[in-house]
C-alpha cells in the first residue's frame, strides 16, 4: 500500500511566495496613492472678515485659538465644505470658507502682491489733476476727497462706499505703510478729532498720494508723512488684488 504524504516545505513555499507577492503588491498601490495624495494644488487665503476666529477643530462651538483681521493671508492646507485647514501657529487650525478668498498657487509676500490694476488706477487718478475741490462733489466739475477716490474706482467697476470713514471698510488691510502700493487707499483722521476719519486719497508710490484736499484747492499730489498728514495716517486699504 502507498504512502500519502502530508504537504510538505515544498508546498508551502508557493503559498508564502504568493502573500509575499500579494503584499508587495498592495504595497505598491499604496505607495502611489500615497504619492497621489501628497502631489496638491498649493491654496492661500485672504481673509475678508473685520475678524475671523480660527477654531481647534472644523466647527463653531470648537476652541478659538486666536483671531485674523480682514487682509491676512494664510496659508491653506486642504479644504473641506464650509471650512479650511490653516497653517496656524506652528500647527493646523480651522477658519469658515465664508470669510477666507480662496487662491491658488503659492502665497505671495504681502510686500509682492502688487496690482496693475491698482498701477493704472493711479494713470486715471492722475488725470483730473487741477480738477477743483466742491464739497458733496462727485464728478470731474468738483470732487470732495472720497468723492475723488469713488469717483476713480467706480471707473474700474469697484462700488466703494461714499464717505473716508466708511471706505475704511472696503477692501483689504494694508498693515504698514511701508507694504503700501500704487493704487491703495489712503485714509487719515480728520484735523482736532480723535478716531474720526476725515480724509481720503489714492496711494501713487514714493510716499506720495493724489487727493483732492479741501476747499479753495484742487486735486494735486502730496506726501503722506509730512504736511501734517503723518500723524493724522490712519491706515491704508487695498482694493485690488490681482
Amino acid at each position: 500500500m502507498g504512502h500519502f504524504k502530508k504537504p510538505g516545505l515544498w508546498v508551502a513555499i508557493p503559498a508564502v511566495i504568493i502573500t509575499l507577492l500579494l503584499c508587495l503588491n498592495f504595497t505598491a498601490f499604496a505607495d502611489e496613492d500615497d504619492e497621489a495624495e501628497a502631489v496638491s494644488i498649493e491654496m492661500y487665503g485672504i481673509v475678508t472678515a473685520d475678524v475671523l476666529n480660527v477654531r481647534s477643530e472644523p466647527n463653531t462651538s470648537c476652541q478659538v485659538l486666536g483671531q485674523l483681521v480682514n487682509g491676512s493671508y494664510v496659508k491653506i492646507n486642504s479644504t473641506k465644505p464650509g471650512w479650511a485647514e490653516i497653517a496656524f501657529r506652528d500647527g493646523a487650525a480651522f477658519v469658515s470658507t465664508d470669510y477666507v478668498m480662496i487662491r491658488t498657487g503659492d502665497m505671495p509676500s504681502r510686500a509682492s502682491v502688487i496690482s496693475e490694476t491698482g498701477e493704472k488706477v493711479v494713470e486715471y487718478a492722475k488725470s483730473f489733476l487741477g480738477t477743483p475741490y466742491r464739497y458733496g462733489g462727485m464728478s470731474p466739475s468738483g470732487f470732495d476727497c472720497s468723492g475723488f477716490v469713488k469717483y476713480v474706482y467706480a471707473h474700474f467697476g469697484y462700488n466703494l462706499n461714499r464717505t473716508a470713514a466708511s471706505q475704511m471698510s472696503n477692501g483689504y488691510v494694508v498693515e504698514s505703510k511701508a507694504e503700501l502700493r500704487p493704487g491703495d487707499v489712503v485714509l487719515f483722521y480728520q484735523r482736532g478729532t480723535s478716531g474720526y476719519i476725515g480724509h481720503a486719497g489714492i496711494y501713487v508710490g514714493g510716499g506720495q498720494m493724489i487727493h483732492s484736499p479741501q476747499t479753495g484747492e484742487s486735486i494735486k499730489f502730496a506726501p503722506i508723512d509730512s504736511g501734517g498728514y503723518n500723524t493724522r495716517y490712519a491706515g491704508g486699504r487695498r482694493i485690488i488684488i490681482d
